[in-house]
């Protein structure tokens, strides 16, 4: 049989609709007259013109290219005349002229190079050096016992100013002949121990043959003595001797402390 509310087909002896639960004895009796519901009649409307539709504007349909119209042709224009290009006169070349030689500078009197030495020295008329005996030490000297030995070799001087020097620094400039490096540095030491004094830290000894004009020039060595030198926690003197002028090639620098 089937449900008569969902229409599935269920068992004849069931009383449930196996499809939606529903129960078949609440059905209504077939015997039972149910009220017909008799259509009421519909009053009469008037049919009317229906509206139409509005009319939409037609699209231009386009045309094929072969109908396409041409473009308007337009007029041609007139050829403007041609100008010929205006002629200028030739200019005839100018000669070359003739440049005037560079004449050189007037050379005025060169200025006398001034001479690599000091300012009384002169170039040539040095007084040359007599022979000297050997010395009486190795020299160069590499300890203070050589270097004291030479002075057994030193030379007479003469004192030319003992007062220059600042504070605990003096400077002594003594004369003597013109001689060899050793002999230079036994002079040197000589006049260091006639001047030696214990409140100048700095003694400097300078040596020369001519009357130099500069405080700082010489020309027949010069030595150093520093007192005090301290290096590291210790305290040393220092000789630093030079011979000649201490430029020319011959000269010697020797640095000994003790």
């Amino acid at each position: 049989m089937r449900c008569p509310y969902c229409g599935g087909l269920n068992p004849d002896t069931s009383q449930y609709c196996v499809r939606c639960g529903r129960n078949f004895t609440s059905q209504p009796t077939a015997n039972a007259q149910q009220p017909v519901n008799q259509p009421q009649p519909t009053a009469y409307q008037p049919v009317g013109p229906r509206p139409y539709p509005p009319v939409q504007p037609a699209r231009p349909v386009s045309q094929p290219v072969g109908n396409r119209p041409y473009p308007p042709v337009q007029p041609a224009q007139p050829a403007r005349p041609v100008t010929p290009p205006i002629a200028r006169p030739a200019v005839a070349p100018k000669p070359p002229q003739a440049s005037p030689r560079p004449v050189p500078p007037a050379t005025g009197p060169t200025a006398a190079r001034r001479p690599n030495r000091h300012y009384n020295e002169p170039l040539t008329g040095l007084p040359p050096i007599p022979a000297a005996p050997e010395p009486p030490a190795p020299f160069p000297p590499r300890t203070f016992a050589q270097l004291k030995q030479l002075k057994e070799g030193a030379l007479d001087y003469t004192v030319l100013n003992d007062e220059g020097g600042y504070g605990k620094k003096k400077i002594i400039r003594i004369a003597f002949r013109r001689c060899a490096p050793w002999q230079q540095v036994a002079t040197l030491l000589k006049a260091l121990d006639a001047y030696d004094n214990n409140k100048f830290d700095t003694l400097t000894i300078q040596g020369v043959y001519n009357q130099e004009q500069s405080t700082y020039a010489f020309t027949n060595g010069q030595l150093i003595f520093d007192r005090n030198v301290r290096l590291g926690s210790q305290t040393q003197q220092r000789f630093q001797i030079e011979t000649d002028d201490g430029f020319s090639t011959e000269a010697l620098r020797i640095v000994l402390a003790e």
